[in-house]
Order: C-alpha cells, then structure tokens, then sequence
C-alpha cells in the first residue's frame, strides 16, 4: 500500500512566510514614502489657502503677521484669515522679512518639513522643494 502525504513539509511553510514577510516590508516602505507625500501635500495645500489673504493683506499695505500660533494668529491686522494648523512634522518658519508695510507688495513666507523638505509661498504662488 502507498501511503500519500496530505499537507506542506515544514520547509515549503517556511520558505512561503518569508515570501510574505519580503513582501510586506515592500509594502510598507512604499506607504512610507506615500504618507510622507500625502503630508507634503497637505502643507502645500495649507500655505496656499493663505495666499489669497496674504496678497489683500500686501494690496491694503497692511503687515503680515508672523504665524506665533497656527490656526489662531491672524494672517494680517483687519483680516479674518487665521494662519493654519500644518501636519505634524511640519513648522512655519521665518524668511526675510515679514513686515510688509513696504511699497512694492512683495511677501514670502515658508514652512519646513521632515526629509528637509520645504515649501516656500510669494505673491505669485507656492513651490515645494
């Protein structure tokens, strides 16, 4: 009588959870790096909101506030626009000169990101870098 082997030997179950756990590791560094761009973008989308704000702000002649306390510091004295909260990682931070009572209209403001990642925002849009 033959005897027949139902089932997996223990090295084909083995080399079979290795598969899968190469796989997932794959896996999760491409949601990694994803997340990271998902973040960016947020930001991006954040300091662009302001923009529009910010140019009135520069039209009236009216000083930029620097952003002390996202989501509670006003964009400019007499605005309604409120600096936004960014995604966790990321900070405003001070370039130039943000008193902008000068003729000619021209701001820029900045955030940094993790990765040295930063967008930088003026009059004429945002970029990230």
């Amino acid at each position: 009588m033959l005897k027949t082997n139902k089932g997996f030997t223990l090295i084909e179950l083995l080399v079979v959870i290795a598969i899968i756990g190469i796989l997932s590791s794959i896996v999760l560094a491409s949601l990694n790096t994803a997340r990271d761009r998902a973040n960016r973008a947020a930001a991006q989308a954040n300091l662009s909101g302001v923009l529009p704000a910010a140019v009135i702000c520069t039209d009236d002649g009216t000083a930029l506030n620097h952003a002390a306390t996202p989501g509670t510091t006003l964009v400019c004295a007499g605005s309604t626009a409120v600096w936004p909260t960014l995604p966790t990682g990321w900070s405003y931070t001070v370039s130039g000169d943000w008193d902008l009572t000068t003729s000619d209209g021209n701001f820029e403001y900045s955030a940094a990101g993790p990765s040295s990642a930063t967008i930088t925002c003026s009059e004429t849009g945002c970029v990230a870098s």
